[in-house]
């Protein structure tokens, strides 16, 4: 799984917060750049439509782009 966030933005610190009192590890996290607008480049707009971060890339390909979608998928897992 690959995780898509921003360090600034705050949606994506939730999920990293929850994340860490979970005790949740083996994800890949792969650094947006907002300000260089990445999140608005043709290969992420593929994954999230919407430009969102974050983005929970599963390994069948499926993408989550909701802060409380993929910390209860997470949570389930």
């Amino acid at each position: 799984m690959k995780l898509y966030v921003s360090p600034r933005a705050p949606s994506p610190r939730r999920v990293l917060m929850f994340l860490v009192e979970k005790g949740i590890t083996g994800i890949d996290l792969v650094h947006i750049d907002l300000n260089a607008h990445e999140h608005k480049r043709e290969a992420y707009l593929a994954k999230s439509p919407l430009a969102k971060v974050p983005a929970l890339e599963l390994d069948d390909g499926r993408v989550l782009t909701e802060t409380r979608a993929i910390c209860t998928y997470l949570e389930g897992l």
